[in-house]
């Protein structure tokens, strides 16, 4: 069977088991005929261990409930994996469109992106990060308007807002640095690296305790909103955290949503932006952060 199909099939396999509580094998079975794959039990079983070595997604069976579940905490990068889906089911469908002649780019928007620098640069950045290479570049800081050459072990390539970042250790230094490929230019392949990425494991890990790219050197804390009901289905749809839990709703609609993160200059934007919608209840350093910061804005109307 072709590369295509047998790749298609066991994204719905996880899409599958992911978005329904311990199915059971049969049930993961009739979906797939649904989809006109009518496989067998064996090559089931076969394709979760591929997904397993491939993927590194954990598909466990549940004796209890009779059903399969994804192990987050044995599974590498969930969350990403997911994203990564996403991106490659999108490209999927809009080829077939293309290919059956469809003009299917006349009706799709994409933010505009049109003079978004880098993209070409990922490929490199890849093979570094899989071969434990060094990376030479020439980057441009915006805010102190100058040009810098660095020599830098890439840990993690990041996507936000949009837009693409390398995080990796530069010569020399002891923690990592987070680089815009859009202000990357004159990058080349180097050496093999003589950095212990096992040493960098925590400060990468602790990308998952924040929002976006500000890194901190910081415990996360529990922060609790108070949201209004019709912003919470956009939070349903779209978590600004993977710590977010929504309660139900009060008897003025609204709810109470918690978070376990570091509130660094990202989480705080995206509070400013349902400021109309949301009120910060604790941890009271963060509550007058954002009182400062309105009471600032204010003033210049004043």
């Amino acid at each position: 069977m072709a590369t295509h199909i047998i790749s298609r099939r066991i994204q719905y396999i996880i899409q599958y088991v992911n978005d329904f509580k311990h199915p059971s094998k049969k049930k993961i079975l009739d979906f797939l005929n649904e989809k006109d794959f009518s496989v067998s039990s064996r090559t089931l079983e076969r394709d979760i261990e591929r997904i397993r070595a491939d993927f590194g997604m954990e598909i466990i069976y549940n004796k209890e409930s009779n059903g399969y579940y994804i192990n987050e905490e044995k599974s590498f990068k969930v969350d990403s994996f997911f994203r990564f889906l996403e991106i490659v089911t999108l490209a999927d469908i809009l080829t077939k469109s293309l290919k059956n002649g469809n003009k299917t780019l006349q009706y799709v928007s994409f933010d505009d992106s049109t003079h978004f620098k880098g993209i070409e640069n990922l490929k490199d950045i890849l093979i570094a990060i899989n071969q434990k290479r060094e990376l030479h570049f020439t980057h441009e800081n915006f805010s102190m308007h100058r040009f810098k050459e660095y020599v830098i072990t890439p840990l993690l390539l990041k996507e936000y807002g949009n837009r693409w970042y390398i995080i990796g250790v530069p010569i020399g230094m002891e923690e990592i640095r987070t680089f815009g490929i859009d202000r990357i230019s004159e990058l080349t392949l180097g050496k093999l690296s003589n950095v212990k990425q096992k040493h960098f494991e925590t400060q990468i890990k602790g990308f998952k305790n924040i929002i976006g790219l500000n890194y901190q050197n910081k415990k996360p804390v529990k922060i609790r909103l108070l949201v209004e009901g019709l912003h919470i289905k956009y939070m349903q749809s779209l978590p600004l955290h993977h710590s977010q839990i929504i309660h139900s709703k009060n008897e003025k609609g609204q709810s109470f949503v918690d978070f376990f993160l570091i509130p660094n200059y990202e989480f705080i934007t995206q509070i400013l932006k349902i400021t109309n919608e949301t009120e910060v209840i604790y941890p009271e350093k963060l509550k007058l952060e954002i009182k400062r910061i309105l009471k600032k804005s204010l003033d210049k109307y004043n």
